[in-house]
């Protein structure tokens, strides 16, 4: 069965995770520590020596990028404030568009790697398993060996 997907590609378990961050307290006071720190001004105008209220906290890292809601936790709080930026909408749409963060395009490669990531988890897993089961059988032929050569037959064996 897929998992339903949002109209950006996000599966609605990530969607949310990510809107569960966004409304802790955690999350609230992080934001509003960040955007006091700038005097509530965009950071990327002030470069430009341009003054515009920030009203978007934007995180260098993106949390999408994470593969479990801890993991998102960590980008998304633990990052304190070095970890974002004030900005204002215009500055924090032109960041998406230039990183793509948000395109259809993105998201999607984003979701195939984590499936391949999961993929090639689960053969790591199995092949470790059919390892061990490969170990067991041998062991267990080698133990037969052993019982023939002192003379036990089959059916003793089903006792031990």
């Amino acid at each position: 069965m897929s998992k339903k997907r949002n109209w950006r590609g996000v599966s609605d378990k990530v969607a949310k995770d990510k809107q569960d961050i966004y409304n802790s307290r955690e999350w609230k006071e992080l934001r509003i520590a960040k955007l006091r720190s700038t005097n509530g001004l965009c950071e990327e105008c002030m470069k430009e020596g341009i003054v515009t209220s920030a009203r978007c906290v934007h995180h260098v890292v993106p949390i999408e990028t994470a593969r479990t809601k801890d993991e998102m936790r960590r980008l998304a709080i633990d990052c304190g404030l070095q970890g974002l930026m004030s900005l204002c909408f215009a500055c924090h749409a032109r960041i998406h568009k230039e990183l793509g963060s948000n395109t259809a395009k993105i998201v999607r490669q984003r979701a195939e790697a984590r499936q391949d990531r999961w993929a090639d988890n689960l053969i790591s897993k199995f092949t470790i398993k059919q390892e061990d089961n490969d170990r067991t059988g041998t062991a267990s032929i080698d133990r037969c060996n052993q019982q023939e050569e002192r003379g036990t037959d089959a059916t003793d064996m089903a006792d031990m």
